[in-house]
C-alpha cells in the first residue's frame, strides 16, 4: 500500500515497504510542490504561466525557433506559435528571419522583456532562499550530486529508440 501526502507540519508522507519507491514518490511530491509554490508566487505578481514560461525559454534560448520552444515546454507548436504572436504584439518578444531556413523565424527577447526577468529573478531568489533555508554549502554539493546521478541514471535507463527522439 502506498500512501503519498502532506502532514500538518509540511513533512511528506510516502509510505511503503519499498524504500527507494518511497524515495521516488517524495522526490515527485516534492517537484510539484516546488512548481505549484513558485507559480503561485509568479501568479501573485501579475504574470500567466504561459507568458513567463515563454519569455524565461527565450532568455534560456536566444534565437531560437517556435519548433524548438514548443519542445523545450512541451506543447504543440501550434500553441507556442499563438503564444508567440501575442507576446510579439505585447514588445516583449521579437521574431527575425532565420539565417539559413526561409520558412522559419527565430524569436528573440524584445527590450519589454527584461522587466518580467527581473520579476522572476528576484521571486526565485525569494523562492530559493525560503526552500533552501537551513541548507550550508556542503548540504547542497550532496543534494545536488544526488540530483544528478539519479538524472544520469533515468537518462540511462531510457529505451534507446525514445533518447533517439
Amino acid at each position: 500500500m502506498i500512501f503519498a501526502g502532506r502532514c500538518r507540519r509540511g513533512r511528506i508522507i510516502a509510505k511503503t515497504s519499498n524504500r527507494k519507491r518511497s524515495i521516488g514518490l517524495k522526490l515527485i511530491v516534492v517537484a510539484r510542490h516546488l512548481r505549484q509554490s513558485f507559480d503561485q508566487s509568479v501568479e501573485r505578481s501579475g504574470l500567466t504561466r504561459a507568458k513567463w514560461t515563454l519569455i524565461a525559454a527565450v532568455a534560456r534560448n536566444p534565437g531560437a525557433t517556435q519548433r524548438m520552444i514548443a519542445e523545450a515546454l512541451e506543447i504543440r507548436e501550434v500553441t507556442a506559435g499563438r503564444l508567440i504572436d501575442r507576446l510579439c504584439a505585447a514588445g516583449y518578444l521579437k521574431r527575425r528571419e532565420h539565417p539559413s531556413d526561409g520558412r522559419a523565424y527565430c524569436v528573440h527577447l524584445a527590450p519589454g522583456a527584461q522587466p518580467i526577468l527581473d520579476t522572476l529573478g528576484e521571486l526565485a531568489r525569494q523562492h530559493e532562499g525560503a526552500i533552501f533555508a537551513g541548507f550550508d554549502g556542503d548540504d547542497l554539493d550532496r543534494l545536488e550530486a544526488l540530483l544528478d546521478r539519479i538524472s544520469h541514471n533515468l537518462s540511462a535507463a531510457r529505451p534507446r529508440h525514445e533518447a533517439k527522439k
